[in-house]
């Protein structure tokens, strides 16, 4: 058996449990990573969707302040015509 020294403690593991303990650690960091990855793509397509929303309400909103313009210079039109 292998002996890890852990400060006031001691603590046994078979060598082929060690072995399978290093191989879990692995790939639990491997899907870590792959989390990690994932969240970042996650974080980058969220930051996209807020830029095209800015670019649709900007857009909404200027069509709606042209849209109050003509109807505003529709109403107040001369009189006479």
């Amino acid at each position: 058996m292998d002996q890890i020294n852990i400060p006031g403690k001691a603590i046994f593991v078979k060598l082929n449990e060690y072995k399978d303990i290093l191989d879990l650690l692995d790939a639990l960091k491997d899907k870590l990573d792959q989390s990690k990855a994932t969240l970042d793509k996650i974080k980058s397509l969220k930051t996209e969707e807020e830029t095209e929303l800015e670019l649709w309400e900007n857009s909404i909103n200027e069509i709606d302040t042209k849209l109050i313009h003509i109807n505003k210079t529709m109403y107040e039109r001369d009189p006479q015509v």
